[in-house]
């Protein structure tokens, strides 16, 4: 921030060496950008006249600066030139400062030479750490600590680069300025939507929206329903338009990349950000998690925050969880906390009791969400980029309604959360490697009155590097100090952490509560919480002084590949890694290495991913390792650990098979997209008569690409077919590269569809010129092939639809879809329910419309067809398939039934034979859980009937009812609260003693 700018610092000397780049404004930046995907736009302009020229560019404020990256190497930007004497005189002459004390000034820096420091800066820094810490370090918890906490963070990222001098880059490198008083109406349509989204959820977390008077009855259930359905998208997507108003005003929404104004329902990033909103938010949280994955995970994240505790991980039955890193349950942890889920012992549904129906389901599913839109958002800019903004658009309509990948985006499992963090990182990675080197991110000026503060793309990736590795060195710093505020104490100490669910220390299943020391005293958390602040510094004064969009986004990248690192292991940044280098090597762009922010990168990978499992590490000592590493990792790749696949083929056809239904019913085309891409290896785009030729033209551009996605889904699917542990939902990490590639096969079918004049049909509908010979005889080989791909996506799309629909003895059928995500695929599928029809509907419409594909003047409306096709399965899955099938693979209905009857007459929660996880979820862990039964079981009951306990209440599987009657010795009351009709899995039972 600055009131004076200065001029001869911040500047890169690489950056000043390039006259042509470094003084651009904003309009010319965005012509530049323009030349990307001007051949792209001249065939597409005309297919879709509402939207045809939508370009995401700017459809955010962030998003804008970082991802309109669109000046490719060799795409119509300046060359650089070497200085000539007068240039290098008038160079000598500008200087001042630091500037002179360099001897050669022609050189480009090793480390990007930054603004001077604003010392008042660190007194923010300061403030925001200082809040942050107190609530880390504070020994009881409050219900706003963590949201309290989270502001101090934000407050100290922001002081961080204010004291780098970030926001004092001087004015030639000014894009545009606006004064703060023409941004309030935005801001406080962006505020206003996010305070009503933050509002409506934690409504819906608390359960007034679904009053029990509500939930016994069948039309005012559904009515309480739809009030978050439609309440809680609104407000997202209000605050969705405030951010692109607040970009607009400030500039980088206001024109697209050919430097024209565009408004928001002009965008095609708007409308597929809309479009996976009301697809995936309205029922996001309105019904049960799914056991056992999505459970399993929230009762860790639970513990999180009722043990006080964000390093050691814990889980009722087993004592500490070692088997996945912390990404999930740090978010799902956060997000309770915000949104006021009763964390602690026994609370999580206890709003029953005071007549509501809480929906702890928005809290802890809201992340995955957020990552999921973040991920499709990503591929869409890199796509619309590199090919033109309708083959992002249509990519990502086809992700967002692949079925795996939508169901996923509803579960907290660590898959998503890894797979997502992958495909954003793969999504920048591609828009750097087609970046122009030199190009350099816009400022935009916002006057304070006082203060001018120029805000660019590097503040949004510096600072989310920043708040992610601030606050692990702030809280290994906290296992100091404990603060007491009454009465006011604070004690130093080492690291000492406790072991034991709080509030269920002792019940059968959980082990006692005690204290606990490191296994390695030696690296305390003060010692780690050096390093990782040292490495940080590193890495900020490496960026200090870079604002080239290249390295910018190749940074994002290597930010995103920790994030994923800390989702699910190495494989996180392994997978990215070995793409970019597989990429670099079928393409021969070697140079390409050097420019991919290595070192800072691993820099970066190393302070955002490491500290908590070195943490681990220092506390758990070997055994933590050998769990996470070498069972759940190595082990899984070359042994079956956990997989239910006994009598399955589990050779690489295992995937192949699941792959149908995971992309239903996108199936018959996907194979055909896989290969397509190799018709631009051999002569260019499609319909466009071969490639020029030249280094970073479109063709060029677009064959790497396809390269690179190509590349992506042969190695994500080798790596997880050769695997020799094999759940339907590992395979996740093909499906992102798969969607984009059949995108791109659907915008060369519009392309091709007209023939060789629609191919040329611009705005106007003017006759186009004619085309050559050769280019003619292609467009109708290339119709051929089309026509071929149709027939084979018919056949295909059907026997996979007919998989999903014709009930069979012995196989899963309309279970299938479920199957993607889900453990043990040998449970019964309920009587009550029945979707072979429904299925059977979606199987013909696609496999009809597949079929049409082949009469090429039928093409664009059948592709429409077909997408609208898609919106509505997608609709179906999530808010009817998935919403009616939750209560049978999961325990939400039945602990429910279990805390209204205990209202009416209390009496301990027992788990008998039962290890499904959500029982100890919904439970919040307080219940007596035996895995196994006999001698332990009834010597607890016998104990609890000696203390006066006449009622209890068993929450098993409906075929253990006899046996659980038989050891309680068949007491005078065995009733059955739960019918098969609501699970048909799971029951409680309440069992009443004389």
């Amino acid at each position: 921030m600055n009131d004076t700018h200065d001029k001869s610092s911040g500047a890169p000397a690489d950056a000043r060496d390039e006259p042509a780049v470094s003084g651009e404004t904003a309009a010319g930046d965005e012509a530049s950008a323009g030349g990307v995907t001007a051949a792209d736009d001249v065939t597409a302009a005309g297919d879709e006249p509402a939207a045809g020229d939508v370009t995401a560019a700017g459809d955010e404020l962030a998003a804008g600066d970082v991802t309109a990256a669109g000046d490719m190497e060799g795409s119509g930007a300046a060359e650089p030139r070497a200085p000539s004497p007068e240039d290098e005189a008038a160079e000598s002459e500008g200087t001042t400062g630091a500037d002179e004390a360099e001897p050669d000034d022609d050189e480009p820096r090793l480390v990007p030479q930054g603004n001077p420091l604003r010392w008042r800066g660190a007194a923010v820094l300061a403030a925001g750490a200082l809040v942050a810490f107190v609530v880390m370090a504070l020994a009881p918890q409050f219900r706003w600590g963590v949201p309290l906490g989270a502001l101090g963070v934000a407050a100290a990222t922001l002081g961080l680069l204010d004291l780098l001098g970030t926001f004092d880059d001087p004015p030639e490198r000014v894009a545009a300025r606006v004064g703060i008083r023409d941004l309030l109406g935005p801001l406080a349509l962006l505020g206003g939507g996010l305070v009503a989204f933050f509002v409506l959820i934690t409504l819906g977390v608390a359960g007034y929206f679904s009053p029990i008077s509500a939930s016994q009855d069948g039309a005012p259930a559904l009515l309480s329903l739809a009030i978050p359905a439609v309440a809680i998208p609104a407000a997202f997507l209000t605050a969705v338009a405030g951010a692109f108003r607040v970009g607009e005003r400030l500039g980088p929404g206001r024109v697209d990349e050919a430097g024209a104004p565009r408004p928001l329902l002009r965008r095609h990033g708007f409308w597929l950000v809309a479009l996976v909103t009301l697809l995936y938010l309205p029922m996001l949280g309105s019904h049960s998690l799914t056991d056992p994955w999505e459970t399993h995970y929230g009762e860790v994240a639970r513990e999180i925050l009722a043990r006080n505790d964000w390093i050691s991980l814990w889980w009722a039955q087993d004592g500490w969880f070692w088997s996945k890193p912390v990404l999930d349950f740090w978010m799902q942890a956060l997000a309770m906390a915000a949104f006021g889920v009763r964390y602690r012992s026994g609370e999580m549904l206890s709003a029953v009791a005071e007549g509501r129906t809480p929906w702890p389901e928005w809290a802890v599913r809201l992340p995955i969400f957020a990552l999921t839109l973040i991920a499709v958002y990503l591929l869409y800019k890199a796509i619309s980029q590199i090919f033109s903004r309708r083959a992002g658009l249509l990519a990502g309509v086809v992700l967002a309604t692949m079925p795996q990948w939508f169901l996923v985006s509803h579960q907290t499992m660590t898959d998503m959360p890894f797979v997502a963090t992958m495909a954003a990182a793969m999504a920048l990675l591609l828009l750097g490697i087609h970046t122009d080197e030199a190009r350099e991110a816009r400022v935009y000026e916002v006057d304070l009155g006082a203060l001018k503060v120029g805000l660019s793309a590097y503040h949004l990736v510096l600072g989310a590097i920043i708040a992610c590795a601030l606050p692990q060195i702030l809280y290994l710093l906290s296992r100091h100090i404990e603060i007491h505020p009454a009465p006011f104490g604070v004690r130093l100490h080492g690291d000492v952490f406790t072991s034991g669910s709080p509030g269920n220390c002792g019940l059968p299943g959980n082990e006692a509560c005690r204290s606990v020391l490191p296994v390695l005293p030696g690296l305390q958390p003060v010692l780690q919480a050096l390093i990782w602040a040292q490495t940080l510094g590193i890495v900020l004064y490496a960026s200090w002084g870079e604002r080239r969009v290249q390295r910018l986004l190749f940074l994002a990248a290597w930010f995103f590949a920790a994030l994923s690192t800390m989702a699910k292991g190495p494989a996180g940044f392994g997978l990215p890694v070995l793409c970019a280098l597989g990429y670099v090597v079928v393409s021969r762009r070697y140079r390409d290495l050097l420019k991919m922010e290595i070192p800072v990168g691993l820099l970066v990978l190393a302070c955002v991913a490491l500290p908590w499992f070195v943490a681990m590490y220092g506390r758990h000592g070997q055994p933590f390792t050998d769990r996470l590493l070498f069972h759940d990792m190595f082990k899984r790749a070359f042994t079956h650990v956990h997989d239910t696949n006994e009598g399955d083929d589990v050779s690489f056809r295992y995937y192949v098979w699941q792959l149908g239904y995971a992309m239903f019913p996108w199936t018959g085309l996907v194979p055909a997209s896989l290969v397509w891409w190799l018709r631009r290896r051999e002569g260019g785009a499609p319909g466009e008569g071969g490639a020029s030729g030249e280094a970073g033209s479109a063709d060029v551009r677009q064959s790497d690409a396809s390269v690179f996605l190509a590349m992506w889904f042969i190695f994500g699917f080798a790596l997880f077919a050769l695997m020799l542990t094999k759940f339907h939902h590992y395979i996740l990490p093909a499906v992102p590269p798969a969607a984009m590639l059949t995108g791109i096969l659907l915008d060369d079918m519009l392309r091709l569809g007209g023939g060789a004049r629609g191919l040329a049909r611009g705005w106007n509908g003017a006759s186009p010129p004619a085309l050559p010979a050769r280019s003619s005889a292609v467009i109708l080989y290339e119709r051929a092939m089309l026509g071929a791909i149709a027939i084979g996506a018919a056949v295909l799309v059907f026997v996979v639809g007919r998989d999903l629909a014709m009930v069979r003895d012995g196989q899963p059928s309309q279970a299938r879809l479920l199957h993607l995500f889900t453990y043990n695929y040998k449970r019964p599928w309920p009587q009550s329910l029945d979707f072979s029809a429904t299925l059977w509907a979606f199987t013909a419409a696609a496999a009809v419309l597949c079929a049409l594909l082949m009469v090429a003047r039928w093409r664009r409306l059948v592709l429409y067809a077909l997408l609208s096709l898609a919106i509505v399965f997608t609709a179906w899955g999530l808010d009817v398939y998935f919403v009616r099938t939750s209560p049978h693979w999961g325990q939400r209905e039945t602990l429910l039934a279990y805390m209204r009857a205990s209202q009416q007459t209390p009496g301990p929660l027992v788990a008998y034979q039962l290890n499904w996880k959500g029982e100890n979820f919904y439970a919040g862990n307080k219940l007596a859980a035996f895995v196994s039964s006999g001698k332990k079981f009834q010597d607890y009951i016998n104990e609890q009937k000696k203390k006066g306990v006449k009622t209890f209440y068993f929450v098993t599987e409906h075929a253990r009812t006899s046996s659980l009657s038989n050891e309680l010795g068949n007491p005078r009351i065995f009733e059955k609260l739960t019918p098969m009709e609501l699970n048909n899995k799971f029951l409680v039972v309440r069992a009443t003693f004389e």
